[in-house]
């Protein structure tokens, strides 16, 4: 089967499933993409710009038999200009569309000191309203873009009538984008065996971007608490780094000597030996639509601390979830003990294990066929 992938915002993690998407398929893909820059501009410009790589690629090419689009398309604008188009064959208007939604514009949380933007979050929910179908890489995220849509719908002045999202829930289901695991052997099973006696300290990891989002702040204050409970850790700290290191100096500076590990993996073999060294894996964020990385440490045996909030109840055991930083410190106390540590990372592993992207990606081929028929 042949399905053309659309995606203006070619980076990061959109890029990184895409690529493992289409390499695992079992059909041929097409892709058409923008660089991932300023993804305001890119959301607004996309629409026109994709209309003259779409004729040159598709320039001599049977159509597709299925249309994937990502959440950062304003499908509804480049609908409208792709059907004056006369380089665009109208009959790939016709064919079966599919948007998946990465993150909804709903329910991400604006940057410090700037206002709310609902231009953004009314294109997603006009996009989902065109699309034939919609995928939400989680429960949270689909829930999220509905109950605030409705939220909004109610204060608009008027035309509440012309959103159906009713029709929006029918359309949706839930697609995790799985997550790639380690291509080289960290040990005879997913998850390493610990072997570190209960009197060592506990390796306590962070994996996410240092921006405002993830909330780094709140995990500078999470150690705090650890201190002052005389609990002995060390930290590993990865994640993708700002322009500026406002969030990891404090903690740099603080804990340097608790340090075995500051900065971006050079490789992916040593991303996941530092995954592996991680006892616990901890999130303070605002903002997770899915938790890719939190997954992979998962899977390399860590224990995941994370709020009782966004997509982690979807796959993180409940007593691991918190609902305020003095209950993380009180489980991250729990998990000194190396017997414990085993046993919760054992459940937490049976809660991801097939969201390989091996497994997803076969769950995904499927359900294209069956949109297709």
């Amino acid at each position: 089967m042949r399905v053309l992938a659309i995606e203006p915002y070619y980076g990061g993690s959109h890029q990184a499933f895409l690529e493992q998407l289409v390499a695992h398929s079992c059909h041929q893909w097409q892709c058409v993409t923008l660089p991932a820059r300023h993804w305001k501009w890119r959301m607004r410009s996309a629409p026109a710009e994709l209309l003259s790589r779409l004729a040159e690629s598709l320039d001599g090419q049977p159509l597709p038999d299925v249309v994937w689009v990502s959440d950062m398309l304003d499908l509804p604008t480049w609908l409208g200009l792709a059907i004056k188009d006369s380089r665009i064959d109208n009959g790939l208007l016709n064919r079966p569309l599919v948007m998946y939604f990465h993150e909804n514009q709903w329910a991400y949380p604006p940057a410090p000191d700037s206002r709310v933007d609902h231009h953004f979050a009314f294109t997603n929910l006009l996009s989902a309203q065109a699309a034939d179908h919609c995928w939400f890489n989680s429960r949270y995220n689909r829930d999220s873009l509905l109950e605030r849509a409705q939220a909004f719908v109610k204060r608009m002045p008027d035309s509440r009538h012309s959103i159906d999202l009713q029709a929006v829930e029918q359309k949706s289901v839930i697609m995790p984008p799985g997550f790639t695991m380690p291509s080289l052997t960290l040990s005879d099973t997913p998850m390493h065996q610990t072997a570190a006696s209960s009197d060592q300290p506990i390796t306590i990891g962070w994996v996410a971007r240092w921006e405002h989002d993830k909330r780094p702040d709140r995990f500078q204050q999470l150690l705090g608490l650890l201190t002052t409970a005389e609990i002995d850790f060390q930290l590993i700290l990865m994640g993708q780094r700002g322009k500026t290191a406002e969030w990891v100096d404090p903690i740099e500076q603080q804990y340097r000597a608790q340090i075995l590990f500051n900065g971006y993996a050079s490789s992916e073999a040593d991303y996941w030996r530092w995954l592996h060294q991680m006892d616990v894996v901890v999130s303070t964020a605002d903002h997770e639509f899915y938790g890719i990385a939190i997954r992979q440490a998962i899977w390399a045996g860590a224990v995941p601390v994370t709020p009782n909030a966004l997509s982690y109840p979807e796959f993180v055991p409940d007593t691991l979830c918190y609902g305020s930083l003095s209950e993380a410190a009180e489980i991250i106390n729990r998990l000194q003990s190396t017997n414990e540590r085993q046993s919760f990372a054992q459940q937490a592993l049976a809660a991801i294990e097939n969201e390989t992207i091996e497994s997803v990606t076969h769950r995904m081929d499927r359900e294209l066929e069956r949109i297709a028929k």
